[in-house]
C-alpha cells in the first residue's frame, strides 16, 4: 500500500500538507527476527493533542499497515497505546515490505474539529467513518529473507507447461512473474511428463530444458536486458541471486560478467550434466 501525496475530505496530520500546521506525528518500527518470525517494537508520537485525546477515549488508534507484493499479504497491526509490540509469521512475507503508519478513527466521528487545524477549516466541521486515516507517517520498507527457504533451491523457480498455440516452438522462456515458465510444445510437453515418471531421468531433463532456459536468463541479466523491467521484484530473481551468493557471486559485479553462464548455469542446478551422462551409462550397461 504505497501512500502518495493525495487528497483527503477531512485534514489529515502528515508529513506533505499543511491541514495541521503546527503538529507532528512520527512512528518508528525496530525490528528482530527468529527462524520463523519477525518481531517488531512500534512507538508512535504525535504532537497534536486533539487526536492524542481521540486516542485516550478510544475513538482512534494506531495502526501499522503491511503489504507484500510478492505473496500478497496484508495486514494491519494496531494500538491504543503508542508503544506496542507484534509478531509478523517469516512464511507469509518474502522480497519487499510496505509499512505504513497511520493514526486511524475506530468509530464514526460526527463534527471532526480540532484546534490544530489549518485557519482556513475554521467553522467547518467533517464526518469522519470507522476506518478514515487522521494521521499517517512517511511509508517505508523492509526486504523480507527466510533462513530456511524452499524457493533457495533452484528448481522451484522453474514451472514447466505446454504450450497450446499451434504456431508454438519446440521451447520458449518466460521471465515476467514470480517463476520462469518453460512453455514446450504441445508434443514435447506429453513426452516430458511421461519421461520425468522415471526419477534416473530427471537430470537429464534439467539438463535438456532447465540448463537453456536457465542460460537464457543469465544472458539476459549479465546483458542487463532489464532496463524497462523491475525483475528484483520477481521472485525467481531473488532465488538466483540468494543463491550466486552461496558461491561467492554477485549479480551486476566483475566475477559475475567474467564467468560463462552455461558454468553458472551447471553450479546452480547442481551439475545435471554429470548426473545426465552417469545416468545414461547406466543405462547403457543395462542394455549390455
Amino acid at each position: 500500500m504505497q501512500i502518495s501525496s493525495r487528497q483527503y475530505p477531512h485534514p489529515v496530520l502528515s508529513y506533505y500538507s499543511d491541514d495541521f500546521p503546527y503538529s507532528d506525528f512520527q512512528a518508528s518500527l525496530k525490528s528482530s527476527k527468529t527462524q520463523t518470525t519477525y518481531l517488531f517494537d512500534a512507538e508512535c508520537v504525535t504532537s497534536s493533542e486533539g487526536i492524542h485525546e481521540l486516542i485516550k477515549e478510544g475513538k482512534a488508534k494506531y495502526a501499522f499497515h503491511f503489504e507484500c507484493q510478492t505473496t500478497r499479504y496484508r495486514r494491519i497491526f494496531s494500538s491504543f497505546n503508542n508503544k506496542f509490540t507484534f509478531q509478523l509469521p517469516a512464511q507469509d512475507v518474502e522480497g519487499k515490505v510496505q509499512i505504513c503508519a497511520f493514526i486511524i478513527a475506530v468509530d464514526n466521528i460526527n463534527n471532526y474539529i480540532l484546534d490544530e487545524f489549518h485557519p482556513d477549516y475554521e467553522g467547518f466541521g467533517f464526518q469522519i467513518k470507522k476506518g478514515d486515516i487522521l494521521a499517517l507517517d512517511m511509508e517505508r520498507s523492509f526486504y523480507a529473507e527466510k533462513e530456511i527457504d524452499p524457493l533457495r533451491r533452484i528448481p522451484s523457480i522453474f514451472s514447466i507447461q505446454p504450450n497450446r498455440n499451434d504456431e508454438a516452438q519446440a521451447i520458449e522462456v518466460d521471465s515476467s512473474g514470480n517463476k520462469i515458465i518453460i512453455k514446450l510444445s504441445t508434443d514435447n510437453f506429453d513426452q516430458y511428463k511421461t519421461i520425468s515418471l522415471n526419477s534416473s531421468l530427471q537430470p537429464l531433463l534439467s539438463s535438456m530444458i532447465v540448463i537453456p532456459a536457465l542460460v537464457s536468463i543469465l544472458e539476459m541479466l549479465k546483458n542487463e536486458q532489464t532496463a524497462d523491467i523491475d525483475y528484483e521484484e520477481c521472485r525467481w530473481y531473488q532465488v538466483i541471486s540468494m543463491r550466486l551468493k552461496d558461491f561467492g557471486i554477485e549479480l551486476g559485479n566483475h566475477n559475475f560478467d567474467q564467468e560463462s553462464t552455461i558454468s553458472i548455469a551447471q553450479k546452480l542446478i547442481g551439475d545435471p550434466l554429470t548426473q545426465s551422462l552417469n545416468a545414461l551409462m547406466n543405462l547403457e550397461d543395462e542394455g549390455e
